[in-house]
């Protein structure tokens, strides 16, 4: 259901920007798509590569944690993001400033981006060749003001 475009695509005071890893290109809405008021998701593209997500217009909101678990929801929809964060993924943005709320929230948005709206996301594994690290590092060096070298 497209009720809406907008061109604000500013998650609090970071931009969106591609999770393909090569691309980082910031993010346009789609206005083919636009904005679900029911699920509270807008679409967006990449105008370098092509990549198709979304991101919620409020930003993803925190409903409860646990010990490395987080789960989030977004706009009106009832849908869920659970995050699983990993304890080397936790001390590796931790070294960096990055509490593991936050990292959580990246983790969540990331998740979006790539278009997975529900469900479970665990951020594990060998990280360092993940889009969702590329990603989390980028809102890191973004959120300490840290130029990517």
């Amino acid at each position: 259901m497209r009720v809406e475009y907008s061109s604000d695509l500013h998650e609090g005071d970071r931009m969106m920007r591609c999770p393909t890893t090569d691309c980082k290109e910031a993010m346009q809405p789609d206005s083919r798509a636009g904005y679900d008021a029911v699920s509270g998701l807008e679409c967006l593209f990449c105008p370098r590569c092509g990549h198709r997500g979304m991101k919620a217009r409020d930003g993803v909101q925190l409903l409860f944690t646990g010990q490395h678990e987080y789960v989030f929801s977004y706009g009106p929809s009832l849908s869920h993001l659970k995050v699983i964060l990993s304890t080397v993924a936790i001390n590796l943005f931790r070294v960096q400033g990055i509490h593991p709320a936050q990292l959580a929230r990246h983790v969540a948005d990331w998740a979006l981006l790539t278009g997975q709206a529900c469900g479970t996301v665990r951020f594990s594994g060998d990280l360092v060749l993940s889009s969702c690290y590329t990603y989390c590092q980028q809102q890191a060096n973004h959120h300490s003001g840290v130029s990517p070298v």
